[in-house]
């Protein structure tokens, strides 16, 4: 697949990820690539955990950090510590590497708040409002706007 000026293999692109919708792999790294140049602006330099789902979002998934083996040269990456050693975390600064993290059935990219070069210095920050259940969402919206009113009040 085309993404920027590189092109970037897909393997298994007819794989079903979202399987009550029927999309594919190949449809995941087609909107990667079609959001880059407002997602890229929004991740660039900053470390990205890899919520996979090698069997789509039916089964299980798994988080992938280190991606110091596997990855292609040109996918840039950063070293973090961490207790007894390192590890590699991608940096998704291009469409290219958004379009490979979804040949990585990466459909949940978790991007950190501080950026490379500054990792202990967070620069965003972020109020997670997941409900219990389907039902709470009603208690969720409330919520986004009475934090919405302390933010904006402080």
């Amino acid at each position: 697949m085309r993404a920027g000026r590189r092109d970037v293999p897909l393997t298994h692109a007819d794989k079903v990820l979202f399987p009550d919708d029927g999309f594919t792999k190949a449809d995941l790294a087609a909107y990667y690539r079609d959001v880059a140049p407002v997602m890229v602006d929004l991740v660039r330099d900053r470390p990205v955990s890899l919520l996979r789902f090698n069997d789509g979002i039916a089964k299980q998934g798994f988080f992938q950090k280190n991606v110091e083996k596997g990855a292609p040269d040109w996918v840039k990456r950063v070293q973090v510590a961490k207790k007894g050693g390192s590890l590699w975390h991608v940096l998704a600064n291009d469409a290219a590497t958004l379009v490979w993290l979804a040949n990585q059935n990466c459909i949940t990219p978790h991007v950190w708040l501080a950026r490379a070069g500054r990792l202990e210095r967070p620069d965003r920050m972020i109020f997670d409002l997941d409900p219990d259940s389907p039902g709470d969402f009603a208690l969720v919206r409330r919520t986004a706007r009475e934090l919405g009113d302390v933010l904006r009040e402080a």
